[in-house]
């Protein structure tokens, strides 16, 4: 699965913007793609192309292989596969519109995610310890750094913040 052009981190390089601007138009507004030519006996012309997968992200079949829509957009405006991940600003998966993507490292990428769902302490990656006290980490370059620990979860917290801030930036995600 994962050299699968749609698993794959660095995309495979079979698609070509000429056949790509062949059977899809893009609207960068909308992020949504349409069928310019039939390909297939799903692809209608002038319907929206692709589906939703169970994590969100678009994916389109075009010449028998599946590509994410972000990666399409991506190729799509700049005439270049991209040579990193490609990350949605608003942590959207399906909203392929080009001012909602960005190339990102993969820490970059992990950093613009939510809270996890399993969560307790109501703050991103903020966990309460056996003891009674709350400590804060973050991940970066797949490292795992401890922040220290903290009497309440809002100042593991503000930690977690000030951390996430200074190694990433605009990439920084804090809810």
């Amino acid at each position: 699965i994962y050299g699968h052009a749609l698993y794959s981190p660095v995309m495979a390089k079979t698609l070509t913007l000429e056949r790509l601007r062949e059977v899809l138009g893009y609207d960068p507004e909308t992020g949504l793609f349409r069928w310019k030519k039939r390909t297939g006996s799903r692809a209608v012309v002038g319907a929206i192309a692709g589906t939703t997968n169970r994590d969100g992200y678009i994916q389109i079949k075009i010449d028998g292989e599946f590509y994410y829509g972000h990666r399409l957009a991506w190729l799509y405006m700049t005439g270049e596969w991209p040579l990193a991940e490609v990350d949605h600003r608003d942590v959207e998966p399906s909203d392929n519109r080009w001012s909602s993507i960005r190339l990102a490292t993969r820490s970059q990428n992990e950093q613009n995610k939510r809270r996890r769902r399993d969560n307790s302490s109501g703050y991103k990656c903020v966990y309460r310890s056996p003891g009674g006290t709350y400590y804060a980490q973050i991940k970066r370059d797949g490292q795992t750094k401890c922040l220290g620990s903290f009497p309440t979860a809002a100042e593991a917290h503000a930690a977690y913040c000030r951390a996430a801030e200074e190694l990433f930036g605009e990439f920084a995600r804090t809810a």
